[in-house]
């Protein structure tokens, strides 16, 4: 069994929760990237976290696929809703404010169970001054050299999209928490989940 603990449920005074205009509508679904995480896994099978999950289309992706999957949204419109997944896999899908603390405990075990993490275009719509608290949350769910795989969109969108950075800015915010790009590309552009402005590879150090 699989858990999120959390005192911070909802991410209450995100636009993402008072104005849920992407959890209200979006469900991806991204065969070409479970089956390159497949490819790049060895065939074993594997914990994922899907943080920003909105539908819980890619978790359950990976859990027809056989893998372990959870989604982390901070908005329960979906729940509430049940659309989409939440109807279908409500054990795999959570809510939490994904810049507070959080733990995704497997069989007892409190930290860092995953294997990967993402977040597709998740991360712009963090505040700068939450962005360390996102940062270690993903750090302390990872397994040592486990994958946070993201993409970033860098338009604007207001109110939703309020950290507008280069990829440079986000590599350096996370190399203060020992997460480092990986010296190789592993994924085709189109293998990503989103079409986005770039996307971020990094690796738990």
């Amino acid at each position: 069994m699989i858990q999120v603990i959390t005192d911070f449920p909802i991410a209450y005074e995100s636009h993402d929760h008072l104005d849920p205009k992407g959890t209200r509508v979006d469900n991806t679904h991204k065969p070409e990237f479970v089956q390159r995480v497949n490819e790049l896994a060895g065939g074993n099978k594997i914990m994922i976290a899907d943080l920003g999950c909105s539908g819980g289309g890619l978790v359950k992706d990976f859990l027809d696929d056989g893998h372990e999957a959870v989604g982390i949204e901070g908005s329960d419109y979906s729940l509430k809703a049940q659309r989409a997944e939440w109807a279908t896999i409500p054990n795999n899908l959570f809510t939490a404010d994904i810049t507070k603390p959080f733990f995704i405990v497997k069989e007892g075990n409190v930290t860092g169970v995953c294997d990967i993490i993402t977040a597709w275009d998740v991360l712009e719509h963090i505040p700068e001054l939450d962005i360390s608290g996102l940062i270690s949350n993903i750090r302390n769910n990872l397994k040592m050299s486990g994958m946070f795989i993201c993409s970033v969109a860098t338009f604007l969108d207001e109110p939703h999209h309020i950290t507008l950075r280069p990829s440079e800015w986000w590599l350096k915010e996370f190399a203060k928490y020992k997460m480092y790009p990986t010296t190789e590309s592993h994924f085709e552009e189109s293998q990503m989940v989103r079409k986005s402005s770039f996307y971020l590879t990094l690796i738990k150090g």
